[in-house]
């Protein structure tokens, strides 16, 4: 897992919670520190980790946990990726075109790492259908991102899942 969603990560749990909770994630998760360089490449089993004992700590289901948590991550994402996104797109045409824009950039720029690949079908003018695919199974992590942009999107669309 890239060191950035790491520390966006970090972040979320410490704007949810406090800067005591994070440390503690750490600890009890069995990592030996709580800072992650940004550009680095972490094994998966560190957020797996993370994430699982956060759900333990919060009684909240990891699932849900990715969902806040992609949502939480929106505003970032277009701020580093808005140099890739077009200013007419709408939440399909941003869904549409993030395995090419998005992914590609990164996979072009930060080699070792390994976002999920999106297989996109446009069903109708406001319809998509959105398949994840990863070994990482963290498709409510996407499910959480595109839940923000459809929020901020003045456009109704209609989604459908496969995870």
């Amino acid at each position: 897992m890239h060191g950035s969603i790491i520390n966006l990560l970090k972040r979320f749990v410490q704007t949810q919670y406090d800067y005591s909770t994070w440390h503690k994630l750490v600890e009890l998760s069995g990592l030996s520190s709580a800072d992650f360089e940004m550009n680095e490449v972490y094994p998966d089993a560190h957020v797996y980790a993370l994430v699982g004992q956060a759900a333990l700590m919060t009684g909240i289901p990891a699932e849900k946990l990715q969902e806040k948590f992609g949502e939480f991550l929106v505003p970032d994402l277009m701020l580093v990726y808005k140099r890739y996104v077009q200013p007419g797109w709408g939440t399909l045409e941003m869904i549409e075109n993030t395995e090419e824009a998005m992914h590609g950039a990164v996979r072009r720029e930060t080699p070792g790492t390994r976002p999920p690949i999106l297989h996109v079908t446009r069903l109708s003018e406001k319809e998509l259908e959105v398949e994840y695919e990863s070994e990482r199974r963290m498709g409510a992590l996407a499910v959480g991102i595109i839940r923000a942009w459809q929020r901020t999107s003045m456009r109704p669309t209609k989604l459908k899942y496969r995870l």
